[in-house]
């Protein structure tokens, strides 16, 4: 019998597109939200100890924020992603001898790392976090460690998630390049940078980290883990790569760089695959020449 899997977040991109693929996979999905209906359970309904008993998994992906709003709204993880997150762990702690206690698995960032210019980053790299988005997930993670630590029955996973692309992405805000540079190579919009278009990050196909995700929620492993592909991209060679397949020249718009961005991000996922047996598999070059045909 498949996991019932509980999933955060069910508004947010990467929550609707994690349950469709557990659904598509054969678990038993249940999706909560701040704002229930849509299919959507509401969040306070997980602080029922019958309800949050009954599944195997809790993927705490519900957020507030992307680095560019936590900016322009300081304060608003504290006022509203620590308080549901410690609300979900006092829940968990509180279910009694007997009860079934959900594996934990939360979703960070490999932003907490800061700027990485030279070895790509273990677990045990020191966090040099630049924004307040990283700060407030690095955060979170120490009160889940924590709370790991004072209740021995929370078997825990904390992804260190690098740049996810081959997912959509809210055109208003500077994150999620390539479907940026889809829509301008399709003539729909601008292309708008902010740098000089040179940063280099590792960046990780969707596809491969749903799968890890399903590794998580299968495998018997707990603490943190660096997911990314250990693969490195600037923006220019999105950009030249985009030109090159749809032979045409991009309109770019460049924007002065914001200082809590990241300019070099370098992970190794090394932990996770030792640990596991799991491995990225797409061939991102040949993924985005896919996108633009």
């Amino acid at each position: 019998m498949n996991k019932k899997i509980a999933i955060t977040g069910g508004r947010g991109r990467l929550a609707r597109v994690a349950a469709s693929y557990f659904r598509q996979q054969g678990y038993e999905v249940t999706v909560f939200s701040r704002q229930m209906g849509e299919g959507m359970k509401a969040l306070a309904d997980l602080f029922n100890p019958k309800i949050l008993s009954s599944f195997d998994v809790l993927i705490h992906a519900a957020w507030s924020t992307v680095p560019f709003s936590s900016e322009a709204d300081p304060g608003r993880e504290e006022r509203e992603d620590i308080p549901l997150l410690k609300n979900i762990l006092e829940s968990l702690h509180r279910l009694e001898q007997g009860e079934s206690v959900p594996k934990f698995i939360f979703l960070s960032s490999a932003a907490v790392y800061g700027n990485q210019k030279k070895e790509p980053a273990t677990e045990l790299t020191l966090c040099k976090p630049l924004s307040r988005y990283a700060r407030a997930k690095l955060f979170a993670e120490r009160l889940i460690l924590e709370a790991a630590v004072h209740d021995s029955r929370l078997n825990s996973v904390i992804f260190r998630i690098t740049n996810l692309i081959g997912i959509s992405s809210n055109k208003v805000v500077p994150q999620g390049i390539l479907s940026k540079i889809v829509a301008a190579a399709k003539g729909e919009q601008d292309l708008e940078i902010w740098g000089d278009g040179k940063a280099s990050k590792d960046y990780l196909w969707i596809d491969d980290f749903l799968e890890a995700l399903k590794t998580a929620a299968e495998a018997s492993v707990q603490g943190i883990f660096n997911i990314g592909s250990g693969k490195i991209f600037s923006i220019f060679e999105f950009v030249k790569l985009a030109e090159e397949v749809t032979h045409q020249t991009l309109s770019i718009k460049y924007h002065p760089h914001y200082s809590w961005d990241v300019n070099c991000s370098k992970i190794s996922s090394a932990g996770f695959m030792e640990a596991t047996g799991w491995k990225p598999q797409a061939d991102i070059v040949k993924k985005i020449r896919e996108l633009l045909k």
